[in-house]
């Protein structure tokens, strides 16, 4: 059964006249007859009573009506569907990105593309950066919003540098004169945030390459309890200034400046694509949406 034989039978019994629905198919006579036999012969019962130039549906005609224009309307909805698809109205975008980038980063920039893409489902799955990245060429996600990385089969853009501070409770002595160097630092119990994270091993190298062997009293695998701990007065730590914004405007933590640093305390955060990929509008959007937030141009093609 095809659709121009569903079409044809719909017009004849709309203008009760073969030659009225040839005319609004832009066919001639004898194609739409030719497809109401064929429909027919197909069914295995006449759809149609004949009687001089009256054309009018058989009882046949009539049960099978409706299933005839469901079918048509179910197909049409399926090309809207497509349509949409092709111009991002709708679909889904799998993004993954740092912990602290899902959490502390990307709820703005969502918000604006939720606004533009409202029927577009985001899926957000946060980690640390290798999995992100390997769910990226695995094909799992769309994008990486990650520490910036470098790898043959990826497209990387840095967008901002994600500074590092050092917190710690309103009643710490640190947090009356408003600085400490790192070897009153490295003195004080100091809470890591998850070994395997870029945080970690960025902190640690930190504290070495200024001879010092910070007295590591607790490590935690989620931003949130870290911040806690520290506000309770359990130690002091080194997070995201993102992270923490908060909390210092609240007064729950301190910021507290590190005096004699080397080099500044960050680590460059990127966002990653395939190299090669053809990209979604959705995809377009938001990675320009993402760039746009921190003033930089995506050469999204």
């Amino acid at each position: 059964m095809e659709l121009a034989q569903l079409e044809a039978f719909i017009q004849v019994a709309h203008h009760r006249s073969f030659s009225r629905a040839a005319e609004a198919l832009f066919l001639t006579q004898p194609s739409v007859t030719a497809r109401i036999q064929s429909l027919e012969r197909e069914i295995g019962d006449r759809l149609f009573e004949r009687t001089g130039r009256s054309v009018t549906l058989t009882d046949a005609g009539h049960a099978f009506m409706p299933h005839a224009q469901r079918a048509l309307t179910a197909v049409q909805e399926g090309t809207d569907a497509i349509e949409a698809v092709r111009h991002g109205d709708i679909g889904s975008i799998r993004i993954g990105a740092s912990s602290s980038i899902a959490t502390y980063a990307l709820p703005a920039v969502l918000r604006q593309f939720r606004a533009e893409r409202p029927r577009v489902h985001v899926h957000l799955s946060a980690g640390l950066t290798e999995d992100a990245i390997e769910k990226l060429i695995a094909g799992e996600i769309h994008v990486a919003v990650t520490r910036l990385t470098q790898h043959p089969e990826v497209e990387s853009l840095h967008l901002y540098n994600d500074d590092l501070a050092l917190v710690v409770a309103p009643d710490h002595p640190f947090a009356k004169r408003g600085r400490a160097t790192i070897a009153e630092v490295g003195k004080e119990p100091f809470i890591f945030f998850e070994r395997n994270s870029t945080y970690h091993s960025l902190i640690y190298s930190m504290f070495l390459r200024a001879g010092v062997v910070p007295e590591s009293v607790m490590e935690l695998d989620l931003m949130e309890a870290t911040k806690y701990m520290v506000e309770a007065g359990l130690g002091v730590s080194i997070l995201p200034r993102i992270s923490i914004s908060r909390e210092v405007a609240q007064g729950t933590l301190v910021e507290v400046e590190i005096k004699d640093m080397d080099q500044p305390a960050q680590r460059e955060v990127g966002v990653h694509v395939l190299r090669g990929r053809i990209l979604a509008p959705p995809i377009k959007d938001f990675l320009r949406l993402l760039a746009s937030d921190y003033g930089v141009d995506y050469p999204v093609k």
